[in-house]
């Protein structure tokens, strides 16, 4: 029988806005300072190719990896074809999800990886409802890809926390979300990098869809009530519980990520 490697402990266009009140914000602003497009796709890929080798007994993982690169190692699965399906259970045959490559936003899909059944199959974290959600996919239907970058979102220190190898390398004060629409607690990825028609949008400079889901809103301005962590043309709120479950970073925090950091998709994020 082969052993299971196990790795990590267990989009649309418009994600859920950040805006007060929530009911009004179509009407607050105009239709080209809520839309989202696909940033530019140099911002997109991964980092650092995995060579696949066969799994020995021995090996801590069914891939190359340097022992200096070990520490806070993620792998994500990017597809390749145009529909990956999941099963809740490892073997079963059963489809219980499906999803579409590309996204809706045009981004590639990606997930992380939480475990590997050899070569064949992978588990990993899920880009849908409920929060939390894990499935196997067939490794032959993606492509590995490493980095070793996490996010962290203390809600009440207002704070996300950028790590590297596990090592604390950035911090930036952020708003998170009133109490009447709490972000949910949780691990989540990101799932997309998305560029707002003007920087002046709510969702500011750029902005990193979720792979998690607001348990209060199920739409949100034409959107599923997706989470995301964006800019924000009002950063007198940071520090506060402003936001409809999103993550509010100021415009020169999240361009910070994107343009120098080069935040990669499947980056984890933990929600505490």
């Amino acid at each position: 029988m082969e052993r299971r490697r196990f790795l990590l402990s267990a989009g649309a266009l418009t994600l859920t806005a950040c805006a007060q009140p929530e009911r009004d914000l179509v009407a607050r602003y105009n239709n080209v300072d809520i839309q989202l497009e696909p940033a530019d796709p140099a911002t997109l890929s991964l980092n650092g190719d995995s060579q696949v080798t066969e799994t020995t007994a021995d090996e801590a993982y069914p891939v190359q990896v340097l022992e200096e690169d070990l520490p806070g190692i993620v792998f994500v699965a990017q597809a390749l074809v145009p529909t990956i399906v999941a099963s809740q259970t490892l073997g079963s045959g059963e489809v219980d999800w499906e999803f579409t490559n590309p996204i809706s936003s045009g981004g590639p899909l990606v997930f992380v990886v939480e475990e590997f059944d050899g070569l064949n199959n992978l588990r990993v974290l899920l880009p849908t409802r409920p929060n939390g959600s894990f499935g196997w996919i067939s490794a032959n239907d993606v492509q590995l890809a490493r980095h070793n970058f996490r996010l962290q979102v203390n809600l009440d220190a207002f704070q996300l926390t950028l790590f590297e190898y596990e090592e604390e390398i950035w911090q930036a004060t952020v708003g998170v979300a009133r109490e009447n629409a709490p972000t949910p607690l949780g691990r989540y990825y990101t799932t997309e990098l998305l560029r707002p028609a003007t920087p002046h949008s709510v969702y500011g400079s750029f902005a990193y869809g979720l792979s998690g889901f607001s348990d209060v809103f199920t739409e949100f301005a034409g959107g599923p009530g997706q989470l995301g962590i964006h800019g924000t043309n009002d950063p007198d709120t940071l520090g506060s519980n402003v936001s409809s479950g999103c993550i509010r970073l100021h415009n020169d925090d999240i361009s910070y990520l994107v343009e120098s950091i080069r935040l990669p998709l499947g980056v984890p994020v933990d929600v505490i």
